[in-house]
């Protein structure tokens, strides 16, 4: 495996990790956003956690 296919492997990598974790996000918002009534402010709030969690989860695995 090349340098460039290892490269362009850790950039789709880090990629769907982020989207992984705003589409969780914006999952547990809907739910929440459900329960309270308050839908804009419940994915606003869940999604930019879920990007947070994207965050950590790509900095646990790249260490």
């Amino acid at each position: 495996m090349g340098t460039k296919s290892r490269k362009k492997n850790n950039v789709n990598r880090k990629r769907n990790i982020y989207i992984l974790g705003i589409g969780m996000g914006l999952l547990i918002g809907v739910v929440f956003g459900m329960a309270s009534g308050s839908w804009i402010a419940s994915i606003l709030v869940c999604g930019l956690l879920g990007y947070g969690m994207g965050y950590a989860i790509e900095k646990t695995i790249s260490g």
